[in-house]
């Protein structure tokens, strides 16, 4: 299944060649890693972008098990678990790569990095040039998150953020919120978990929390008190709508309302 997806998405994006310049935003891939033998003729290059070059990685280490994919996904930018940072770390240990590479130490490599700047600061490359200063000063902020190049443009423009904004929300459709007693916080949990989180001693709603800042409370959540409807005692405003399919402010509305048999039990 992942060498499908993986030949899939090598293949469709063959065709960009001719967008692929600096700062595209597009990165060459080589579909066999040089890792494994892979050369840079063009049957092997395909491109991709940031998002696509870790899924590509990602792709590989599940067909393969080869750490040095798992390092290119690291230098792609990809926040690894602490985990597959270990079996990284490890490998190159093992295997005398980067940071334990015997080729080079801290100081070495520092004093390296030095010459290179006062080289180029005397022979006014790059930025060093008073010419071009301004011209290479803004390659920063083109590359941002906010330029059309980037494939999370979208993201940062006002329509992305007020989309963003609405997915929070709409993940949580359908969830409730549950904590175990003295517990500070709540999570949210789907409706096919609920038993396995009551076994474990959870309960619906919320901790209890200070409604002023800096002021110590007993009061409690309405509901989180019990109520009854004249012949049931519910232990909670949110069970009694649960088991009555009602919402929790339809429960409070009610148990306020004195033409209502619902209210708070003592």
């Amino acid at each position: 299944m992942f060498s499908q997806i993986y030949s899939n998405l090598c293949e469709s994006n063959k065709s960009r060649k001719d967008d692929y310049k600096k700062y595209s935003g597009l990165h060459e891939h080589h579909i066999t890693p040089k890792h494994m033998g892979g050369t840079d003729e063009n049957h092997n290059l395909t491109y991709l972008n940031v998002r696509e070059h870790i899924i590509a990685h990602y792709l590989l280490w599940k067909i393969y098990g080869n750490i040095n994919d798992l390092r290119s996904m690291n230098m792609l930018g990809i926040n690894l678990s602490p985990r597959y940072r270990i079996l990284i770390g490890k490998w190159c240990y093992e295997n005398k790569i980067g940071f334990f590479s015997d080729k080079f130490n801290r100081s070495e490599k520092f004093n390296w990095r030095k010459k290179g700047i006062e080289k180029q600061i005397e022979q006014k490359i790059g930025i060093h040039n008073p010419n071009k200063f301004k011209e290479y000063a803004s390659i920063g902020g083109k590359a941002s998150i906010k330029s059309p190049n980037n494939p999370w443009s979208y993201w940062a423009s006002k329509e992305g953020l007020k989309k963003r904004s609405s997915l929070g929300g709409k993940s949580h459709k359908g969830k409730k919120t549950m904590y175990k007693p003295g517990d500070s916080t709540f999570i949210r949990v789907k409706c096919e978990d609920f038993d396995d989180y009551i076994k474990e001693g959870y309960v619906f709603g919320s901790p209890i929390r200070n409604p002023m800042k800096g002021k110590k409370t007993n009061k409690i959540s309405p509901r989180r008190k019990k109520v009854t409807d004249g012949l049931i005692v519910y232990n909670s405003v949110q069970e009694a709508a649960e088991k009555n399919n009602l919402t929790p402010s339809a429960i409070i509305h009610r148990c306020k309302s004195k033409k209502s048999t619902w209210q708070y039990a003592s």
